[in-house]
């Protein structure tokens, strides 16, 4: 296993939230979200996608470390006047978290591209 992605990766894709921007090397939840990255996303297996896989599931982490479980997609729509929001979860029919941050449905499309889809030919 080989750490690929850092505090600063993560900050660098992650601009615009606050939460993360304010997260310190040294917080349990930055350590334990790269030790998990580093768990989950191997070079065997994401080839050389693996740091950018890394640096998004981490993302995906930290966001839920600081929003909760429920997360949210990307926003979709906003009304300023009368203060109104929705957010979309394109990944809405699968049941898992994952799909739950922008970072998380970023990491499905990276995981995606480079899983070997089974072909299955009729017989002869």
């Amino acid at each position: 296993m080989v750490a690929l992605a850092t505090l600063d990766d993560v900050k660098a894709i992650a601009q615009a939230d606050l939460n993360i921007q304010a997260m310190h090397d040294s917080d349990l939840a930055v350590t334990n979200a790269l030790a998990l990255a580093e768990k989950m996303v191997t070079i065997a297996r994401y080839g050389t996608f693996a740091k950018d896989a890394q640096i998004y599931f981490t993302a995906h982490i930290l966001s839920l470390a600081v929003t909760g479980a429920g997360g949210q997609g990307p926003l979709s729509s906003e009304t300023i006047g009368g203060v109104s929001q929705s957010f979309t979860l394109p990944y809405l029919n699968l049941k898992t978290v994952i799909a739950s941050t922008q970072y998380g449905v970023m990491f499905l499309e990276l995981r995606d591209s480079v899983t070997v889809k089974a072909i299955i030919a009729p017989s002869a």
